[in-house]
Formats: C-alpha cells, sequence, structure tokens
C-alpha cells in the first residue's frame, strides 16, 4: 500500500511545480499543496484504529549491500505530530500572503520541500528511513532563511547549519554502531529495534550521541546558543517552521530511540532529568529578561521543550502522553505567536516589545487572540496548554516529587514572562504608531482566529488525542527485552 508515501509525494509535487511556477502562481500553488496534504491526512485518520500497532505500511529494498530498507508506516506516535505538521504548514503558507509579492516560485517550491521531508521523518517506522528525513529537512529550511531572512541571517543560519550537522554525524554514528553490533537484520523496523539488548557501553554511546543529536535539533540546553538568533532572523513563515516543527523533530527523535537504552537512562536518570530542569528553568528565566519578541519566544521554547523531553525520558504512561500532546499544543501556540508578533513587526517596524505599547487600545481584537493564545501557552486550565503540562508534571511525579516541584517552576515562570510581554505589548504607554488603527489582514485574522479555537476546542476534548500516545507505549513497551 503507497497510502502513507503520499503523504511525501502530494507536497513534494506541488513543491516541484511551485519551482516553475512563477511568482503569481506560486503562492497559490503552495496553498494548495498544503491544503490536499491536510485533507489526504484528515482521510488516512478517519479510517485509523487506535489499537492497531501500524497501518497503511510500506517498506522497499533501498540499499541491498545492508539491507537497508525504506520502511514508512503510521502509527500512534506518528498521528499528533503529522496533524500538527499539516496544519503548520498549511498556516505557514497562508500568513506568506501578506508579503507574497517579495516570495517567488523557490520560496513555497522550499517550503513544499520542507513539508515533504517533515512527514517523511515523522512516518519512518525504521533508523535508516528516520535518518534520511532527518537530513532532507535541514536543507530546505537553510536556504529559506539564507535567502528570504534578515541582515544577520547568514551568520544565524551557518551556526545553526553547523550545529545541525554535527548532530547529524552523531546520529549517524549511533546508528552505524548499531547495525555493526546487532545487524541489518534488527534495523528493519523499530519493533525489532526495541527487541534488541544492548551491552551498557553501546547503550551508554547511543544515549550520549542521541542526546547531543536531538538536543541540538530541539534545542535542549547547552545546546541551544543558535536558536534566539535563528528565530531572530528568520522571515516569520519560516519561523514557524522552525520552533513548531522543526523543534518537534528532536524530542519525537528522543521518543524513537529511547527505548532500547532505558536501563542507562535509568542509571543516569538523576543526571538527565536535572539537565532538562536546568533548560527549563534556564529558558524561563532568560525569557523574562529579554526585550526582544522573537528572543522571548526562543527562550520560551526552550523552556517548554526541556519538559517535555524531561518527560520522555521518565518513560512512564502519563508522561508520554503528555509529552506528545504538548508536542502538538506547544506547535500550535508558538504559531500564533509567532504568527501575532509578525503582525506587530509589520504594523511598528520593529521587534522590540516596548514599541507596541498600548497597541490593544486601537486594535481590540487582536488583544482578544494574543490573550487567548497566551492562556493555552501557559496551561491555563480549559485550554489545551493545561492538558499536556498536567499529564507531564503527573508523569514527573510518579518518579520523584522534587521532578515535577522543580520542573513545575517553569509554569509560574511562564505566567510571569507571558503576562509581563502581554501587558507591556497591549496595554503599555501608548506609542504613537501603535495608537493607528490598522486593520487586521484576512489572512492573518484568520490564523488567530483557528489557533484560538484549536486551543480552546483540543483543550475539553483532549482524550481521543492522548489515546494515539498510550496505545503506542504499551505496545512498544511490549517488545522490550524481559
Amino acid at each position: 500500500m503507497l497510502l502513507a508515501i503520499l503523504l511525501i509525494i502530494i507536497p513534494l509535487a506541488f513543491s516541484l511545480i511551485s519551482f516553475v511556477g512563477g511568482r503569481k502562481l506560486a503562492p497559490i500553488l503552495g496553498l494548495t499543496g498544503a491544503m490536499a496534504s491536510l485533507l489526504y491526512f484528515l482521510y488516512l485518520l478517519s479510517n485509523y484504529n487506535v489499537r492497531h500497532e501500524l497501518m497503511y505500511n510500506t517498506s522497499m529494498m533501498w540499499i541491498p549491500e545492508i539491507k537497508g530498507i525504506f520502511h514508512v508506516g503510521i502509527d500512534g506516535y506518528s498521528v499528533i505530530p503529522l496533524l500538527l505538521t499539516q496544519i503548520v504548514i498549511l498556516f505557514s503558507v497562508f500568513y506568506s500572503f501578506s508579503k507574497s509579492e517579495s516570495k517567488s516560485g523557490a520560496y513555497y517550491g522550499l517550503i513544499g520541500l520542507a513539508h515533504a521531508a517533515l512527514n517523511g521523518f515523522f512516518i519512518a517506522q525504521n533508523p535508516i528511513t528516520f535518518y534520511l528525513f532527518f537530513e532532507l529537512a535541514l536543507i530546505p529550511m537553510y536556504f529559506l532563511v539564507l535567502n528570504w531572512g534578515n541582515a544577520d541571517r547568514r551568520r544565524a543560519v551557518f551556526k545553526f547549519f553547523i550545529y545541525t550537522i554535527f548532530g547529524s554525524v552523531l546520529l549517524l554514528a549511533a546508528i552505524i554502531y548499531i547495525h555493526a553490533a546487532v545487524g541489518a537484520n534488527q534495523l528493519l523496523s523499530w519493533k525489532e529495534f526495541y527487541f534488541n539488548s544492548f551491552p551498557m557501553n553501546t547503550q551508554l554511546f547511543i544515549l550520549v550521541a542521541i542526546i547531543i543529536a536531538f538536543g541540538i535539533k530541539s534545542p535542549l540546553f547547552p545546546f541551544h546558543t543558535w536558536q534566539a538568533n535563528l528565530y531572530s532572523n528568520a522571515d516569520k513563515p519560516t519561523v514557524i517552521i522552525l520552533s513548531a516543527l522543526m523543534s518537534k523533530m528532536g524530542v519525537f527523535g528522543l521518543l524513537r530511540f529511547v527505548y532500547p537504552v532505558m536501563p542507562a537512562i535509568n542509571l543516569y536518570q538523576p543526571w538527565i532529568i536535572g539537565l532538562c530542569i536546568v533548560g527549563i528553568l534556564y529558558g524561563a528565566l532568560m525569557a523574562w529578561k529579554q526585550t526582544d519578541m522573537n528572543k522571548l519566544l526562543a527562550y520560551s521554547s526552550l523552556s517548554h521543550i526541556g519538559l517535555i523531553a524531561a518527560s520522555i525520558f521518565i518513560l512512564n504512561l502519563q508522561a508520554i502522553e503528555g509529552a506528545l500532546f504538548q508536542i502538538f499544543v506547544h506547535g500550535l501556540c508558538v504559531t500564533g505567536l509567532f504568527a501575532l508578533v509578525g503582525t506587530l513587526e509589520s504594523t511598528t517596524g520593529s521587534s522590540s516589545i516596548d514599541a507596541s505599547s498600548g497597541f490593544a487600545r486601537k486594535n481590540p481584537r487582536f488583544a482578544t487572540y494574543f490573550f487567548i493564545i497566551t492562556l493555552a501557552s501557559i496551561g491555563l486550565p480549559l485550554t489545551a496548554g493545561f492538558v499536556g503540562e498536567f499529564y507531564m508534571l503527573f508523569g514527573l511525579s510518579e518518579e520523584s516529587i522534587f521532578y515535577a516541584l522543580f520542573a513545575g517552576l517553569s509554569v509560574i515562570l511562564g505566567a510571569v514572562y507571558m503576562f509581563r510581554f502581554y501587558q507591556n505589548s497591549m496595554f503599555g504607554n501608548a506609542k504613537e504608531v501603535s495608537l493607528q488603527s490598522t486593520p487586521l489582514k484576512l489572512n492573518e485574522e484568520y490564523i488567530f482566529i483557528i489557533v484560538s479555537i484549536l486551543v480552546i476546542i483540543f483543550g475539553f476534548f483532549p482524550r481521543m488525542w492522548i489515546d494515539f500516545a498510550g496505545f503506542s507505549f504499551l505496545e512498544y513497551l511490549e517488545y522490550l527485552p524481559k
């Protein structure tokens, strides 16, 4: 069955057409491709059985000499990030319409390539296919920042590229090491991979490699130094993809590779969780002191991703369910927040928080959307953010109440810096430029409305989506050596 592969082929086809479609046609092609991918995924989801181990399974020989199998399919872990990918890419393309006159066909073609690579990454069903799309996703993002970023984009994207390549080399080394240790037959699928019992020295090597490789991609503290500068220098549709999707590749990678090294994780868990908690608190405190909107959101993401990673390393049911659900919620929230920041920047001409002081006085609808998405971001009850954070903190508390207490400080700090951001930008001393009554562009307002609705709906009805993660966790747990 080629049903899963079509998630790669559809955006890839529209991407290739966009490259030659010209400046006027390319935005429509980009939007059509993103919409077609979303509708096709919803069709697949409508026929998905949450209790089924793997659906839409496709495998074919890729590199015969090493028994390299190209293997894709959709399991419970794939569903949530795949849904997020279709939504975020659609919003990213739609948001770019505000300045589509400055975008060439190559711009939408590159977004389509990133879309295809991200879909391939999340449906990859063995380490070799996983690595292929892990690498491919970097290429279009590099050129999107390099060609359409801000003044300091070259230095920012070069640092990002070097960091990511270093992480990729480590991940490849880990896969080769595993291949040499257990043979190609054990890398045909995640099930065979998880069934292995590795010696402790092999586990330690894999653990260090994946922490660094995926810690760079997410990023996690202390591998985050490329993040704030890159987010400040990429254009907003690209930042939305970077923050909402590329960062999730890192924590999703941890989720895929963490099972075979559970004994090593248990041995070093206090150190690993401690490092995650340092990153959680560091990101929150750095966000608190920022005066630049983009850097505030970058450090806020660092804090949120640290909590997701800590939950994955705990490896209990509630923590894993919360982590996967929070992957979706955080992706939605940063999509909305960066889109909001983009509107503020285009209106005031500055990314400074103070530059938009008093913006709500002439733009009350904008302030309302901002408020709703902020509430979800800090995890207010009855929003989707609360559900994910509750599950993760509950899972952490089952291992150690101190893990939950220290990680929970990020919730308090997050409320402080996000409300400070909201209050100073919307209701501070009014600047002349922020008092101008500038109508919201329709494409931007549609995004604000939909994100606001989704973070409330998923807050009221989270259970169905959480079950996707829960059933897969319990299934994969059965494959571990007893």
